[in-house]
């Protein structure tokens, strides 16, 4: 049985896999965008996609519009 609040598999965004994890830097918690002067940050920290092993490489990683990037 398949949990209503999490997405299904394939419906997963690289922004979800990477919001399952806390950011080191900011200490934003799984679920949440990275934060940056009490705001959304404009991309994720490189600490937390990095660990995403299929993002490792990626040099960096934006916050998507749905998650209200610069909105406090």
């Amino acid at each position: 049985m398949t949990d209503p609040q999490q997405p299904a598999p394939a419906d997963r965004s690289d922004a979800d896999d990477v919001e399952q994890h806390a950011c080191p830097k900011c200490d934003a918690q799984p679920g949440s965008p990275c934060r940056s002067r009490g705001a959304v940050a404009s991309a994720y920290h490189t600490r937390r996609f990095t660990m995403v092993p299929r993002l490792k490489k990626t040099l960096r990683m934006p916050t998507p519009a749905d998650r209200g990037p610069g909105r406090p």
